[in-house]
């Protein structure tokens, strides 16, 4: 399988331009959330795709049980980062949304 042509894939590719948006948003003051969301998105992606040229089933369910978490992570920041106010509220549900969506598509996935 191709990992860009999956579903997971571009949609994994949408949080990341939520994120970059988000980062790009937050004052200055929040340079911990900015490097965290960061690293969590960037893991979902570069997992989801290394589990994806695994040869073993293990090998490619404990990425894609990485990349879940980082999508969970991601989230969070996006909660984190509502309540500190370092973003907007429409931007951080919508990051928040894509997130719990890529962690559900991920979790059925094998």
């Amino acid at each position: 399988m191709r990992h860009q042509d999956s579903r997971i894939y571009q949609r994994a590719l949408e949080l990341t331009d939520l994120s970059k948006a988000a980062i790009e948003q937050m004052p200055v003051g929040f340079g911990f959330l900015n490097d965290q969301l960061r690293r969590a998105t960037a893991s979902v992606v570069l997992n989801f795709a290394e589990g994806c040229g695994k040869r073993t089933r293990r090998d490619r369910q404990c990425r894609f049980d990485t990349a879940r978490g980082s999508a969970n992570e991601v989230g969070a920041v996006f909660d984190v980062a509502m309540r500190f106010g370092a973003v907007d509220t429409e931007l951080g549900e919508l990051g928040r949304e894509v997130a719990d969506h890529v962690a559900a598509m991920l979790a059925r996935f094998h």
